[in-house]
């Protein structure tokens, strides 16, 4: 066995357990970039361990359905009106993770088939009424709220950082002077090197927004002359209209907009109308609303989300104007006559 053959064993066993470091990612980068023998092993290795993989997860989906079937029958029985929102769903809720994960392997392991390095290998969805969290190869932490997906390809910490986002994340992300990290959402892009921020990107939303707690960012926007970039300091928010391509720039408290991480809805002179779109994710529902001037009320607050919709709408409702009507899934919001 030749040295450089030995020297790949021993990077290819740290990367497929996910403990190699970023000196040693160059290194494993710089040999397959330079012997594709070794390449093409390594492509078998990443498959062969992306299949062992498939047992243990379906392994671990019957337990955690297992678990969950004692755990729904355990409950009590409730008579409450809004039980479509009962302790149930919640229940359900609490395996969503686990569930999450298992999703991204398996799409990871599908992926691994096609030949191309930079097609998305990995994607994690957050479903409505959850929130992911999940720890990149390099040792980024990301949550996902609800609603929301992430993608990364098999190059991820080998030949880039880069991030594809749909909906909303919070990154506390590991600093590596030399290779930036990057979220690329569908009308601009984020690029740190370590730092702490949270980016709300939801494709029914017509507004981008990032808050930077620490570090620095800087963001581009494509499609303007030279990309518009724009260097963030913490506490700075970002707020990008994606129909009129207009830029707003203020100061905030920036760790008010990862409150949801810790469970919490809070919002800063919003709109009933914005507000009203976090709990249809949150609670999986579809709200209407009939009022005009009810929906371009605005609020300001932060509420707890273990907390039924009837009373997060209740607390809302401070003047108590709300006329709210339940037909299933659907909930028609009024103003008292």
């Amino acid at each position: 066995m030749t040295s450089e053959d030995k020297k790949f064993e021993e990077l290819l066993i740290d990367f497929l357990s996910g403990d190699i470091s970023s000196e040693n990612q160059q290194q494993l980068s710089d040999l397959l970039n330079s012997n594709n023998e070794l390449k093409v092993r390594f492509d078998e290795m990443l498959k062969l361990h992306a299949i062992s993989m498939v047992p243990a997860i379906e392994s671990g989906k019957q337990a955690n359905y297992a678990t969950l079937i004692d755990r729904i029958k355990s409950t009590p029985t409730t008579n409450r009106s809004d039980s479509r929102f009962s302790s149930v769903r919640n229940i359900a809720a609490s395996f969503v993770f686990i569930i999450s994960l298992s999703l991204a392997l398996i799409y990871g392991y599908r992926d691994l088939t096609t030949p191309s390095d930079t097609a998305f290998s990995y994607e994690t969805f957050s479903p409505e009424g959850s929130q992911t969290k999940i720890i990149l190869p390099d040792s980024t932490i990301v949550w996902l709220n609800s609603a929301s997906t992430l993608k990364y390809s098999r190059a991820y910490g080998i030949k880039n950082r880069e991030v594809t986002l749909v909906g909303e994340g919070y990154f506390e992300v590991a600093s590596l002077a030399k290779r930036p990290f990057v979220v690329r959402t569908g009308a601009l892009s984020v690029n740190v090197l370590g730092t702490v921020f949270n980016v709300r990107a939801y494709n029914e939303d017509d507004n981008v927004t990032v808050n930077l707690m620490k570090g620095s960012v800087n963001l581009k926007i494509p499609g303007s002359e030279s990309d518009q970039l724009h260097t963030m300091k913490p506490n700075d928010q970002l707020v990008f209209n994606k129909l009129t391509r207009k830029i707003e720039l203020s100061q905030t408290d920036a760790s008010r907009s990862a409150l949801w991480t810790t469970g919490r809805l809070s919002f800063v002179d919003a709109t009933f109308d914005q507000i009203s779109r976090d709990l249809e994710r949150k609670y999986d529902v579809i709200i209407q609303i009939a009022d005009n001037t009810i929906k371009s009320e605005v609020f300001s607050g932060s509420i707890d989300m273990n907390l039924s919709l009837k009373e997060v709408l209740t607390y809302i409702d401070v003047d108590k104007k709300f006329a709210i009507h339940q037909h299933g899934d659907t909930l028609l919001i009024e103003r008292k006559k």
